[in-house]
């Protein structure tokens, strides 16, 4: 069994997806944190984002695993263990679309995706395009949304952790702006797909989120 939960920037699909991975007793991978594990490598080398070259050479020599265990994901990139405060930085974050749009960066995320899938009996994948370009034939698909501005509320508190002088206006003006270019690259783009049910966090708790999930899935199988 696969379920995809895509969704906006900071709409608490992560949270939800890890809830629902706990809930569930089924493994889960956040997407997001493996593109910001290769954004946190390319910015600690000091990789000039424009010379794909040289990102495409960073790739072949990378090697990024997911580990979910005591219900939660762990990124390990070339063999150690992320920060989670490292890679919600705000660089990261701001940086991160713009690697991640790219071809070869996405299949190279691809393969790990749909091989983790392999790997596991049910899974969970939590991203941007899962529902719609990795598992397009997904058992459950779920997108999640919230406004812009309860979103930038919740991304302020991640990034106030590491940039305590953060505004939540600059906050919200980054967040529309990624918003924008995950809906209009080329490749890939955040589209919600045709089958998914969709689920809107501003005013609605992880744990509501999670319970309309359950019931979706528990009442499909008893059809």
């Amino acid at each position: 069994m696969i379920i995809t939960i895509d969704g906006t920037a900071s709409s608490g699909k992560s949270t939800t997806a890890k809830q629902l991975s706990k809930v569930l007793q089924i493994p889960m991978l956040t997407t997001g944190s493996i593109y910001r594990a290769i954004t946190l490598k390319v910015l600690n080398n000091k990789i000039d984002i424009s010379d794909d070259d040289a990102l495409k050479y960073m790739l072949k020599n990378t090697n990024l695993k997911s580990v979910y265990a005591d219900n939660d994901t762990m990124i390990y990139l070339d063999g150690k263990k992320c920060n989670k405060e490292d890679l919600g930085s705000p660089v990261v974050s701001n940086t991160t679309p713009l690697i991640s749009c790219k071809p070869f960066v996405r299949e190279f995320v691809r393969k790990i995706q749909r091989g983790a899938a392999k790997a596991s009996k049910d899974i969970i994948v939590e991203g941007r395009d899962i529902g719609t370009v990795v598992f397009p034939n997904a058992d459950f698909k779920f997108f999640v949304d919230a406004s812009l501005e309860e979103r930038s509320k919740r991304r302020m508190h991640e990034y106030q952790m590491t940039n305590p002088n953060i505004t939540l206006g600059e906050v919200q003006t980054a967040l529309d702006k990624r918003d924008k270019e995950d809906e209009h690259r080329d490749i890939s783009p955040l589209i919600k797909a045709a089958d998914a049910i969709v689920i809107d966090t501003t005013n609605t708790s992880v744990e509501e989120a999670v319970e309309i999930m359950v019931n979706v899935i528990k009442n499909s199988k008893k059809k």
